[in-house]
């Protein structure tokens, strides 16, 4: 055989075994029906780092991805605010997840200026974005007691509204099998 031959040959099996690790390495596809994956990022009342699975496992959870200057985000902060504050009592959480790459007061200054009374996090690094596969800001995943995504919102969304009320109320009567 060519000497030709033996560098295509390499070169093909050196392109094949790239794209097999890939695809084993690539991280699942987020959508409807699959666990939420798991993330880490500041929570802002504490100073701490804080996990999706750590604090909100077996919880009815909205995970929204904002950032201060993001517009449609602070349009759809008061109603998620609302929202929670009529829920939180019967078992409601809504982890707010900034993406701002500035420090933890800008954040702070913004969830005291909105009166946010849900979690707010920071993931300055912007982790999460590749974690849910995010396309922008702001984007939300309700996720159910097993864990698992019944809602993806990729826009500012009315969540104080009667059929976003009705879905939280739903998944907070389910019991987990």
């Amino acid at each position: 055989m060519s000497r030709q031959w033996l560098i295509v040959i390499g070169i093909v099996a050196a392109l094949a075994l790239g794209t097999w690790k890939l695809v084993i390495s690539a991280p699942p596809s987020i959508q409807l029906g699959v666990t939420a994956p798991d993330f880490t990022a500041t929570d802002l009342a504490t100073g701490k780092p804080v996990s999706l699975y750590q604090k909100y496992h077996g919880q009815v959870t909205l995970v929204n991805i904002w950032a201060t200057w993001c517009a449609p985000c602070r349009e759809e902060i008061p109603a998620m605010d609302s929202l929670y504050v009529a829920l939180k009592d019967k078992g409601f959480h809504i982890v707010g997840v900034s993406v701002d790459e500035g420090n933890d007061d800008v954040v702070k200054q913004f969830a005291k200026e909105y009166h946010i009374s849900f979690d707010v996090l920071h993931d300055q690094p912007g982790n999460i974005k590749s974690t849910y596969q995010t396309t922008g800001v702001p984007e939300s995943f309700l996720i159910d007691k097993r864990g698992r995504i019944v809602r993806m919102v990729p826009r500012a969304h009315p969540w104080n509204s009667v059929e976003s009320r009705h879905l939280v109320e739903t998944l907070l009567a389910e019991t987990p099998s």
